[in-house]
């Protein structure tokens, strides 16, 4: 693959590959002292980053709604939070590529949503934010139970893993 379609298509790939391509240069004595590499490497590795940053970001935040959307009692701010999911899911879609995969931490993104909806919970539900946060992790765990296949196929159904979300707590004996 060329690198031109490469970075149109997988800039994480693309920046790791040119950061190090740069840094095989960088111990040779022919080029110009002008030629700051190592910062240049950085600047091409942040580039990979920020859209990596980007994917974990709108990732935690569709788990997080999703939270929010099976433990908010209030109807009206379910279709609101559903809303937000469609958006983040397709902001997701437009920054992530396969490459990404292995390097997203599930659980770790599942534990901020957790503590995200917690937060969001316990700012308007103060005496029952704690109770609700301690369902969640006694019912659906510290590891996530959505996977980043499912969360960033094309046809990702909110609905359907809300509903599988919902069955699992159902499944759960209540302490």
């Amino acid at each position: 693959m060329d690198h031109d379609s490469l970075y149109e298509t997988d800039i994480c790939t693309w920046a790791d590959q040119q950061a190090a391509a740069l840094r095989s240069l960088a111990s040779r004595s022919d080029l110009p002292n002008q030629l700051d590499l190592m910062n240049i490497v950085e600047e091409i590795e942040d580039v990979g980053s920020s859209h990596f940053n980007a994917v974990n970001s709108f990732f935690r935040l569709i788990l997080s709604h999703m939270i929010l959307i099976i433990f908010d009692q209030d109807a009206d701010s379910v279709p609101h939070w559903k809303a937000e999911v469609a958006t983040f899911h397709a902001e997701l879609l437009q920054r992530y590529q396969p490459s990404m995969r292995q390097r997203v931490d599930v659980d770790l993104l599942w534990r901020r949503a957790l503590r995200e909806a917690h937060a969001r919970l316990a700012a308007y539900r103060r005496d029952e934010s704690l109770v609700i946060l301690e369902r969640v992790r006694m019912a659906l765990g510290l590891s996530c139970p959505i996977g980043v296949d499912e969360v960033c196929d094309e046809n990702f159904e909110v609905n359907d893993a809300i509903d599988r979300l919902r069955n699992r707590l159902s499944m759960e004996p209540s302490g």
